[in-house]
């Protein structure tokens, strides 16, 4: 074999080589958009369904957020819900939340947190007429299977 020929083989690799490493950063790349854009979606839903409530039927909204929480989160959440049952009943309080916009603070294939602009129409005995109250949550996610759920909801 000649020099050239040599030269051109090991030329020849590293281009396979390095468009192979191209190829696998491309998409690993396109993994990490689908997981971000998924978790935006999960994080905006699960914020709505968490401060959406009405009095006259409380289970309704305890069991959409527990259907897509963690075990932990829904057990915490389950008691806090139980707790406020007969607060929202006495007070007729009825909420619709609506996420505003969201974006990634921290992300990895198994975990993201995502803080999201809510605004929340209120209504209760005190404010019949209702209110817009807006607030901001920071949202925790865990990657189980091919979606996330929810793992914490912290004002932010």
């Amino acid at each position: 074999m000649t020099i050239r020929r040599g030269i051109a083989l090991v030329l020849f690799v590293a281009l396979v080589a390095g468009v192979a490493v191209l190829g696998y950063l491309y998409q690993g790349s396109r993994t990490m958009d689908g997981l971000r854009t998924e978790a935006l979606d999960s994080a905006r839903q699960y914020t709505e369904e968490l401060s959406t409530y009405d009095y006259a039927t409380p289970t309704t909204n305890l069991d959409r957020v527990i259907a897509s929480s963690t075990d932990d989160f829904a057990t915490d959440y389950r008691d806090v819900s139980t707790s406020l049952t007969d607060l929202l009943t006495q007070g007729q309080g009825r909420a619709t939340g609506h996420a505003v916009t969201a974006g990634i603070v921290e992300i990895d294939g198994e975990h993201a947190v995502v803080a999201v602009f809510l605004d929340q129409e209120v209504s209760n005995l005190a404010v019949p007429d209702g209110r817009t109250d807006s607030s901001r949550m920071l949202i925790g996610l865990e990657r189980s299977g091919d979606r996330w759920l929810l793992a914490s909801a912290d004002p932010a």
